[in-house]
């Protein structure tokens, strides 16, 4: 026998990766084999019996080989498979991650604009400040100026005294004889005396036409400026209203009646909060007829209402005692501590109306703020009223001519039984 041809050796299933070269070695086994049969044939004689044995081997071989390479290609296969499915599975974790750390990124990102929308609430909000009970200290030195002009009639001076009797920390000073035109008119001589008295707000009763019309001017000084920011450093804003249906204390004898010096609660009307100049009236009113704390003129009570009412285009001026029933037995102080007795309003006066005419930026003057379009001014009406008189007077005479030319077109014919008589 010749010698034996090399059999491959079977790799363990530890094996590292198949190389592709394990297919190119089969021929060169079978070349080997032949040329080892070729020698054999020179030594000893090859049956045929022989010759199917080595094929059988070699056949043998071959499948053997063959389930080896395909069990390192399964294997291949499978440690593919492994490592693709740990790809997978990295890809599928880091894409985990990523989702969570967006998602957390999110919710940061909510809480943060929760928080900022929560912080600019509480900056929005009020803060509540605890009521504590007064020192009755006077801190708010508010001083108003209320005087008139020469030529007032006895009606618009009681109205100055009455608004003077409700307002306890006034200031007065003799009526102001002054024309426009000498040396800045009335707005400069009033902005003096203000300030010489050192008061922040204005009233001013302007007649005109003898007495027949009666304007108010109502406005701050320069001396405000100095705690009201909103106020100008030259005095200002200021208004001028027109004043009728004018009805003073005397006149009603309302059996209303309070302390004198006592504080007012001052109520406003619904338009005063939607209407741009209403708001600043209000304001105005407010540090005018408001009484400060304190002031050694004034009394520590509140006993009546100063309401302001926007009808008509027009400002309602009423004044009220707070009237509280009386209990008059045991049983009625009882419902009395329980609150079920009735409390009244009781109209003391005085009452006027104000027509808005102009809001000016100063103090008498100055940059037009509003003006009011649907104010008339009463030197119109009373034109009106006297164009219609003379239009009566016309009819009148025209009627008159008519009548006249109707006579002298009526002809009585002559009657020819006149002269029998005779």
């Amino acid at each position: 026998m010749g010698k034996k041809p090399k059999t491959p050796k079977k790799r363990s299933n530890s094996a590292v990766k198949v190389t592709p070269k394990r297919r190119k070695e089969e021929p060169v086994l079978k070349e080997q084999e032949l040329e080892s049969t070729s020698s054999s044939d020179e030594e000893e004689i090859i049956t045929e019996e022989m010759i199917e044995e080595l094929r059988q081997k070699v056949a043998e071989r071959l499948s053997s080989g063959d389930e080896a390479s395909d069990d390192n290609m399964e294997e291949e296969g499978e440690e593919e498979e492994d490592d693709d499915d740990v790809d997978q599975e990295e890809k599928s974790a880091t894409e985990e991650e990523d989702n969570e750390a967006a998602a957390a990124d999110e919710i940061q990102e909510v809480e943060l604009s929760a928080s900022e929308e929560e912080e600019e609430e509480e900056d929005e909000a009020p803060t509540l400040v605890e009521m504590q009970p007064s020192d009755g200290k006077y801190r708010n030195k508010q001083r108003c100026l209320m005087i008139a002009s020469r030529g007032v009639t006895s009606r618009y001076r009681h109205l100055l005294e009455d608004l003077r009797t409700l307002v306890p920390h006034h200031k007065k000073d003799s009526k102001l004889d002054v024309k426009h035109g000498d040396n800045g008119g009335v707005g400069r001589a009033v902005n003096e005396i203000a300030n010489i008295k050192s008061c922040n707000t204005v009233v001013f009763l302007e007649c005109r036409k003898r007495g027949q019309d009666a304007y108010l001017w109502m406005g701050y000084t320069s001396t405000a400026a100095a705690t009201n920011p909103g106020v100008n450093s030259n005095g200002g804003p200021s208004a001028k209203f027109h004043v009728s249906n004018v009805h003073t204390m005397d006149e009603l004898r309302m059996t209303g009646n309070c302390m004198k010096g006592s504080r007012p609660i001052l109520t406003f009307d619904d338009s005063f909060d939607s209407l741009d100049h209403l708001k600043m009236l209000k304001v105005m009113f407010v540090d005018v007829f408001g009484t400060p704390r304190g002031h050694p003129k004034s009394k520590p009570f509140v006993d009546r209402v100063m309401g302001f009412y926007y009808v008509d285009g027009k400002i309602w001026l009423r004044n009220y005692q707070i009237l509280e029933e009386q209990a008059a037995n045991a049983k009625e102080a009882a419902e009395k501590k329980q609150g079920g007795l009735n409390t009244q309003l009781v109209e003391i006066g005085p009452r006027f109306v104000l027509d808005p005419i102009r809001i000016f930026g100063g103090s008498f003057g100055g940059p037009t703020l509003y003006q009011n379009k649907d104010f008339v001014s009463p030197n119109v009406k009373r034109a009106e009223r006297k164009r219609g008189k003379g239009k009566m007077y016309e009819d009148r005479k025209r009627a008159q001519e008519s009548r006249k030319i109707r006579n002298e077109n009526i002809v009585v014919p002559a009657d020819p039984l006149d002269s029998v008589f005779r």
